[in-house]
């Protein structure tokens, strides 16, 4: 597998280039269900949050204890109604059916693999570039104010907050859209940005507790494709 700076600079101008080409929205419209059940996940979160000030102002926690249990209860049955992880109206920008992989990129069991994963993106993804007449020059690179990122894999741990605050642009393993992967390196997925979907990136990148999703540096830039870059923080 071609795994040379020129390599991985080509992917990422492919990447931008498909980018480029669709159709991309950041504020979807919402049925008044959906904005009802944010609503009852905001009212969840406030609730839990008031029954943990109520248990820890109390010097006697005990006198609180069934107050602050019933409260809890109500919070969760209030998330539960709301499903908020299934709300992610933004899910299908992105993920182009004719280029999903055959295999989930975090179910891979080792480095080549992964690296084979996202090699089989990038060739579809070339392929239908050069069919629409849209390939880019060789080794040309024209950033249009998107970013660069990196992403690694939670393990086990689930955590579907980042696909939620991000609309969809995550998923429920926390990798972005498989139409903006660029390669494997180092242990992370690279990945492109565009620049009008970097602020809910941004969004779900703040609720990753785990920090498995960041902005690369300009020193990751460098050594991945070969040239100096700043990613906007």
């Amino acid at each position: 597998m071609n795994d040379s700076v020129e390599h991985r600079r080509q992917r990422l101008a492919e990447t931008i280039a498909w980018c480029n080409f669709q159709k991309l929205i950041n504020k979807p419209i919402e049925s008044q269900e959906i904005k009802q059940r944010r609503s009852l996940g905001e009212r969840a979160a406030n609730h839990a949050f008031a029954a943990h000030q109520l248990e820890s102002a109390s010097v006697f926690k005990w006198v609180n204890r069934g107050k602050v249990k019933a409260m809890m209860a109500e919070a969760s049955q209030m998330l539960a109604e709301a499903r908020l992880d299934e709300i992610r109206p933004l899910a299908s920008q992105l993920r182009t059916p004719e280029l999903k992989p055959s295999l989930q990129l975090y179910r891979a069991t080792s480095e080549a693999e992964r690296s084979g994963v996202i090699e089989m993106v990038g060739e579809a993804r070339a392929s239908r570039l050069l069919k629409g007449a849209a390939y880019p020059a060789p080794l040309s690179v024209e950033f249009t104010g998107g970013k660069i990122l990196r992403c690694t894999a939670r393990g086990e741990i689930a955590d579907r907050s980042p696909g939620y605050e991000s609309r969809g642009f995550f998923d429920n393993d926390c990798a972005p859209p498989w139409d903006t992967w660029v390669c494997w390196r180092d242990g992370c997925l690279i990945a492109y940005v565009p620049r009008v979907l970097c602020g809910l990136a941004q969004r779900g990148m703040e609720t990753d507790l785990l920090e498995c999703i960041r902005w690369a540096d300009a020193e990751s830039v460098s050594s991945t494709f070969g040239f100096e870059i700043v990613s906007p923080s």
